[in-house]
């Protein structure tokens, strides 16, 4: 049975309807791109699959809407898919090209920076938006300073934009204004791309809780379920709502098979939660596990935690008959001093195997390490300083090699355990 054949919903299928193998492939391509950059334009990332988008735009809008909900813009210069607001931490936001996170500052320069442009001209002098969006700070009650870390974090804000696709530098560069104020800078402004920035309508919210709650497409349990296998890394039934959970429950085969139909990506599931596995890695922008110092200390500082976790067996062995079949079920949880230990045990374990400047400040390395482990879904930030261990970090911990027994296979079937909602722990094999 070819993809087309497979038992999709009805509107999920009519999206694929006429399609062969190579444009229902297309198509999938598409699918994935738009998840990955949500603004699509020619010059920014994915932004090779413009014309392809804009070919396909009448199935693609239909599909992310039947499928998750969600709205797509398609437009002769970008397309813009609206997402929704994820639920719960984990949530990634804007970073600078260093690579380190936008400060709140810097988010605060963003909003009035967005303010300041919206109804403005297509054309504005780097001077002239500066005085602006320091009024406008002021008459929100903000303090808006004129020193070096006020003009960084505002720097910050404008290349964002610029990245973005919503300014654009003519005539000298930003950049250079951070460290001189003197500097002068032209810039266009993108009003049409500037409009379906933000995604949420922002006149119809008065807090920032009543803006998550305005942003379109929240949807149903179906679209809500979807959302979170698509978007996040690990979904535990937990962080499921009852209704939620039982429509999973129930249709988790079928949506196995729509998951990958549509996106590409592999369900794995077990008592505790699922996740979806892409197995060309292209859908994530935090690979886990990863080849640099705070993602290996971030691996063996899990199999330390497991290791003294009560009620589970030690790391690399197998359970015995009077053992659960894998570790207990729920998430493993220390206090915030316990993890650090555990960093810096490992750190110390292995010191000609990391970065030296990593290592340098053990309290810096385990906040980043913890860092790494949420964004990847595998660990949550709780009240009263405790780190909750999802179960499905047990799916990295490091397995001993077993001596081979005579006349058994000199290999294992590499597939993964199929999909069975009875099973006695999250990814534990």
């Amino acid at each position: 049975m070819n993809r087309r054949e497979r038992p999709l919903g009805l509107n999920e299928r009519a999206a694929f309807t006429g399609l062969d193998d190579l444009e229902t492939a297309q198509l999938r391509r598409y699918v994935r791109v738009l998840l990955r950059h949500p603004l699509l334009r020619p010059g920014g990332p994915g932004g090779e699959a413009l014309s392809g988008v804009r070919r396909n735009a009448d199935r693609l809008q239909s599909l992310f809407v039947a499928y998750l909900g969600y709205r797509l813009v398609v437009e002769p210069t970008f397309a813009r898919l609206y997402k929704t607001p994820r639920p719960g931490g984990g949530v990634r936001g804007a970073h600078k090209r260093s690579g380190a996170a936008f400060t709140p500052r810097g988010y605060a320069y963003l909003a009035l920076v967005l303010a300041v442009l919206t109804g403005g001209g297509t054309q504005l002098l780097l001077s002239r938006l500066v005085s602006e969006v320091r009024a406008a700070g002021a008459e929100a009650g903000l303090e808006v300073g004129t020193g070096i870390v006020d003009r960084r974090a505002l720097t910050a804000a404008l290349r964002h934009l610029i990245e973005l696709g919503v300014l654009a530098e003519t005539d000298g560069s930003v950049a250079a204004w951070a460290d001189d104020s003197g500097r002068e800078a032209l810039l266009d402004v993108d009003p049409e791309l500037l409009g379906h920035l933000v995604a949420a309508p922002l006149g119809r919210a008065d807090s920032p809780g009543e803006l998550v709650t305005a942003s379109p497409g929240l949807g149903d349990d179906r679209h809500v379920v979807r959302r979170r296998l698509v978007e996040d890394p690990v979904v535990a039934h937990a962080d499921l709502s009852p209704g939620q959970h039982d429509w999973l429950r129930r249709n988790l085969g079928r949506e196995a098979e729509l998951l990958e139909d549509v996106t590409g990506l592999r369900l794995e599931a077990r008592a505790d939660g699922v996740l979806a596995v892409d197995p060309d890695g292209y859908l994530t922008d935090r690979a886990f596990p990863g080849p640099g110092t705070v993602e290996r200390v971030a691996l063996l500082t899990l199999a330390e935690l497991f290791d003294d976790a009560p009620g589970t067996p030690a790391v690399g062995t197998e359970p015995s008959a009077k053992e659960p079949a894998a570790r207990a079920p729920g998430a493993t949880v220390v206090d915030t001093a316990r993890f650090t230990a555990a960093v810096t045990v490992i750190a110390q374990r292995y010191p000609q195997a990391w970065s030296r400047e990593a290592v340098r400040d053990p309290g810096q390395l385990a906040r980043s390490v913890l860092r790494a482990l949420s964004e990847s879904g595998l660990a949550r930030v709780l009240p009263g300083s405790l780190v909750a261990i999802s179960p499905a970090a047990g799916r990295y911990l490091p397995v001993l090699d077993a001596p081979e027994e005579e006349g058994s296979p000199a290999e294992q079937d590499p597939s993964p355990a199929p999909l069975d909602d009875g099973q006695e722990s999250l990814f534990s094999f």
